[in-house]
């Protein structure tokens, strides 16, 4: 077993970096002011770097602090969670996760029930990932991302989605109007958008239509809205295989062209390689492959 330091100055460390504030954390602990300073002396030796700088009355975690702070966090949930389950085995867990909006509102949202289901211990937490973040915040278990995936690979665990291809939908009553046969009739209608430069759309007309000026522009603020507005008739969206696949199922959207173009990012499931040990993060996991698979 890797040699630790003292786990009083770590749980030491914890309560003082959370306060920022040496006096707080000791009224905490029940201890001194003393006996916290020496801890977080001792901590420091042992880890051989500086914990925190003197700002008048408070102290402030310096950057390598904050980081340890973090995962001490994370490890004393995990060690916390594993003695609750000790104590009640039938005891509910708590999962926390983060999901694009179009992701939540168009494939993940409807399968929830079927996770609650198979694992009723388990109490989902659903919150929404902002589509440019490609980490989960601190406070989130497991979370979809969209995009080139974190930076640091080793300190992350990521299961890539499958790879998206995308193209134009719209409804039916649209499309049986009969002015959608060729990608140049896009023309006469109004592309609907689920980014604000409009470089999905222009990526795919590029390749397949040419050089065209739509009749008119609607920018929306994700996929999920984008679809919901095509299914009502009110332009033609630029649909995936992942968020469109269930309204295409239904016959609530059509696709009126074979062509698609393939994404230049990737939703991918991103969690803290700490969080693996979760029992819920583990299940999840599990779930997820299942319905992907299928």
């Amino acid at each position: 077993m890797r040699s630790l330091p003292s786990l009083t100055a770590l749980r030491t460390f914890e309560c003082a970096a959370r306060h920022s504030h040496f006096g707080r954390a000791a009224a905490e602990l029940c201890v001194t002011d003393s006996a916290v300073s020496h801890q977080i002396r001792q901590l420091e030796e042992q880890l051989g770097t500086p914990l925190f700088t003197r700002e008048g009355r408070q102290v402030v975690p310096t950057p390598a602090a904050r980081r340890l702070l973090q995962r001490l966090q994370q490890a004393f949930e995990l060690i916390g969670e594993a003695c609750d389950e000790l104590r009640d085995p039938g005891s509910q867990a708590v999962l926390r996760i983060a999901v694009t909006p179009e992701l939540a509102q168009k494939w993940l949202v409807s399968r929830l029930a079927d996770f609650s289901d198979r694992y009723p211990q388990i109490t989902l937490h659903l919150h929404e990932q902002p589509l440019e973040a490609s980490l989960p915040s601190p406070d989130i278990d497991l979370a979809i991302t969209y995009g080139t995936g974190p930076e640091d690979a080793s300190a992350y665990f990521v299961r890539p989605l499958p790879t998206l291809q995308f193209f134009p939908v719209c409804s039916p009553s649209l499309f049986n109007q009969g002015g959608l046969k060729h990608p140049r009739d896009l023309a006469r209608h109004g592309l609907l958008h689920d980014d604000q430069d409009g470089k999905t759309w222009t990526a795919w007309l590029t390749t397949h239509a040419g050089d065209i000026q739509p009749a008119r522009h609607l920018y929306l603020g994700h996929a999920g809205l984008a679809l919901e507005a095509a299914a009502q008739g009110q332009g033609v969206a630029m649909g995936d295989n992942l968020t469109a696949a269930e309204d295409l199922a239904s016959g609530r959207l059509v696709r009126p062209f074979n062509a698609s173009v393939a994404a230049l990012g990737q939703y991918a499931l991103v969690c803290e390689r700490i969080r693996l040990e979760r029992p819920a993060v583990a299940h999840f996991l599990d779930w997820l492959g299942d319905h992907l698979a299928d």
